[in-house]
């Protein structure tokens, strides 16, 4: 009796843990699931779909302009950091006066390096803001789901690999 009791256990323990799913969004680690919504997955162009709060989908516009200028300024200025680097390892030119030979070294890359380095330190702003605007747009998602959002009461027979399930959502 004992024996059927513990295996009556066993068997429902893994219909509790797989009960329940959370239709909160969360975001992910990187850019194939970048926003996790319930079960499913979502790129990051794909917010369209992921928010339907309106004041949700304003952070998320912002927050995707903010990336996209920290992206341009962290690119002209790892350019002109590279170009500057370059300057001064390669820089190095060979003058003659009355039929010597002088070594002439070109300073100006310190000055590119310095372009690049304001250039990153504009950008580095853009993507904290970035960050932040897209935190606020889970959490506004999460807080306010949109209206236009229908839940409907469905089944479906799950197959995953060892296991079979039935899903039903509400």
């Amino acid at each position: 009796m004992k024996k059927l009791l513990f295996t009556i256990l066993l068997s429902i323990f893994p219909l509790v843990v797989f009960a329940q799913h959370s239709d909160s969004l969360k975001l992910g680690k990187s850019n194939r699931e970048f926003f996790i919504k319930g079960d499913r997955t979502f790129k990051f162009s794909e917010y369209r779909k992921v928010f339907t709060h309106p004041e949700a989908l304003d952070y998320m516009k912002k927050s995707n302009t903010n990336s996209t200028v920290a992206q341009v300024f962290g690119a002209i200025g790892g350019g002109f950091i590279g170009l500057g680097l370059a300057k001064e390892i390669f820089g190095n030119k060979t003058a003659y006066h009355n039929g010597v030979a002088y070594k002439i070294k070109d300073k100006s890359g310190w000055g590119l390096i310095g372009i690049g380095a304001g250039a990153i330190g504009i950008g580095i702003p853009f993507a904290i803001g970035a960050k932040k605007n897209l935190q606020k747009a889970v959490d506004t998602q999460n807080q306010n789901p949109g209206t236009d959002e229908t839940k409907a009461t469905s089944y479906r027979l799950d197959i995953r690999g060892n296991s079979i399930g039935l899903t039903y959502t509400f």
